[in-house]
């Protein structure tokens, strides 16, 4: 990316392209609370993790997805021996998901998507008048 006129505008888009992903996989990750997976391995939700373009610019140059990561720790256990997905103790594993924690990710991602809306609203705004200066 480079450092001209138009970098604040594709810095946002950057930004815009890794809410929406962020959005999206919270929106899968919450879709699937209830989803059990199987007796060794229960739905775990996925973390985004965000990485800047290039760090050295003096604009940031914007920033992508790093990784997708599956969220750590062990599932609960229920005790439903009729299940097909018991194991041979009779429990199965519950999803891996914080729901409080999805919901809060939900929140920050839409008002991340929300502010480089606003931030490529604003540049382009300013480019437009830029560009008009001394016209009569």
């Amino acid at each position: 990316m480079s450092g001209g006129p138009f970098s604040s505008l594709d810095i946002a888009l950057t930004g815009m392209g890794f809410a929406h992903y962020w959005q999206e996989t919270v929106s899968h990750n919450i879709a699937n609370i209830n989803t059990v997976g199987t007796a060794t391995e229960p739905f775990r939700a996925r973390m985004v993790v965000a990485t800047p373009i290039d760090p050295s610019s003096a604009s940031g140059g914007g920033v992508a997805v790093a990784g997708v990561y599956s969220q750590e720790g062990d599932p609960a256990l229920t005790y439903q021996p009729d299940s097909p997905l018991a194991d041979a103790d009779g429990y199965v594993s519950e999803p891996v998901v914080d729901l409080a924690g999805q919901m809060t990710d939900l929140i920050l991602s839409q008002r991340a998507y929300q502010a480089n809306i606003t931030v490529h609203k604003e540049a382009r705004a300013a480019l437009e008048s830029a560009t008009t200066l001394g016209r009569s």
